[in-house]
């Protein structure tokens, strides 16, 4: 059986444990929240951001406005956003607010070291 790659800051890390976690992660759509990291798809790859390389993790609303034959409708996304050295990892969108919440929720409970939400001034 071919060994699964990981995209992402997963340097160190062993892929074999890496592997097992993705498999053993709670799903949230097509994003998924294992012990060791987060995993979601990238194109084709699966990109996986470990809880000891991030910095912060947060839910970012995107506000979508389409225009339609009879008027205007607003449509909201859900972007979850992995800071890692600075820079934001964040490549999945969802319309599913509450998956989103919940992913968050499983996030802060596995990796409590991980500051969630926006950082308040």
């Amino acid at each position: 059986m071919a060994e699964k790659k990981f995209s992402g800051p997963v340097e160190g890390l062993d892929p074999v444990a890496l592997a097992a976690d993705y498999e053993s992660a709670a799903s949230f759509e097509k994003l998924r929240v294992g012990k060791m990291a987060v995993y979601y798809r990238d194109g084709f790859r699966v990109k996986a951001v470990p809880y000891a390389k991030m910095e912060r993790a947060f839910i970012r609303v995107q506000e979508v406005r389409g225009r339609m034959c009879c008027g205007q409708a607003t449509f909201a996304y859900f972007r979850p956003v992995f800071l890692v050295g600075g820079k934001e990892n964040a490549e999945y969108m969802s319309e599913d607010e509450k998956a989103m919440d919940a992913a968050l929720a499983k996030l802060h409970e596995l990796a409590p070291e991980v500051p969630v939400g926006v950082e308040k001034n």
